[in-house]
């Protein structure tokens, strides 16, 4: 008599060391196969967000998140995304806004919700073709936000790398420059001496690029 074969099934601890490796569309494909099977699957719809994000697949992004919506309305990732999805759709900024308010109604001192609110109010306000009172309105309203990401991280007592990273980067739309150096410095040392468990690889990417990014842009100031 043969032996039956045994499938094992990608497990969400499995899928999420895959893509916290950098391994960003394998784990996503994977994701992909495994919530066919389990479509109400908060967290692994959730995770698979994170890697629509980083491969721009903007219109499947926002079909997972009005998704994890659905299976969870209390939950704030669900509307990040969604203003994710829609602050990258020409014309949909304001409908992006709406998603990352609701987001942060839920979670109010996420630095993550408020830097992309903040990057979507100074997208409208470099907008063009908005009146300038409308546009100074947005102007005001992303400094707000960025502002506010500076004093959260500030009050923390253990801030992680992704708080010293999102705060660079706020530093960075503010004409920050030096200070922004500082916190991805302190990123990449959070980092290092954090969990591995919690180490995410495309993070650290982004901390690194964001540093080249930082020191170009300080070296042009010198040359200046």
């Amino acid at each position: 008599m043969a032996k039956k074969k045994v499938v094992i099934s990608d497990t969400y601890e499995t899928l999420k060391a895959l893509y916290y490796s950098g391994k960003v569309k394998p784990s996503l494909n994977k994701m992909l196969v495994q919530l066919e099977k389990d479509p109400e699957n908060l967290e692994l719809t959730l995770l698979a967000c994170q890697c629509l994000v980083r491969t721009k697949n903007f219109e499947e992004l926002s079909s997972k998140a009005e998704a994890s919506i659905k299976l969870a309305p209390e939950n704030g990732e669900g509307y990040y995304y969604k203003g994710v999805a829609l602050h990258h759709k020409k014309g949909k900024e304001q409908e992006a806004l709406k998603n990352f308010n609701e987001a942060l109604i839920l979670s109010p001192d996420n630095v993550v919700y408020l830097k992309s609110k903040g990057a979507t109010h100074l997208m409208l306000y470099t907008d063009y073709h908005l009146p300038i009172n409308f546009a100074e309105k947005h102007r005001v309203k992303a400094k707000d936000s960025l502002s506010k990401i500076i004093e959260l991280v500030g009050q923390k007592e253990n801030p992680t790398y992704v708080d010293f990273l999102t705060t660079g980067e706020v530093c960075m739309m503010l004409s920050q420059n030096i200070d922004a150096k500082k916190y991805f410095i302190k990123a990449v040392n959070a980092f290092t001496s954090s969990d591995e468990s919690i180490q995410d690889m495309n993070i650290y990417k982004d901390i690194i690029k964001a540093q080249k990014a930082c020191i170009k842009e300080l070296e042009k100031f010198t040359e200046g």
